[in-house]
């Protein structure tokens, strides 16, 4: 497992421990995770590469 996926695993887990059940959501999930890896160093925008 590389760091990227330790930090992403961490997120999913402390989100699923830390928000109850009913107040989970796909959106809320992924603001955990962008938190995760904007705290850890990675880069969270994406590259949308040269215009065409």
């Amino acid at each position: 497992m590389t760091g990227l996926h330790a930090v992403i695993d961490a997120a999913i887990d402390d989100y699923r421990c830390e928000t109850p059940t009913d107040q989970q959501t796909p959106a809320g999930l992924t603001d955990r995770i962008t938190e995760y890896l904007a705290s850890s160093g990675y880069p969270i925008a994406l590259d949308a590469g040269s215009p065409a």
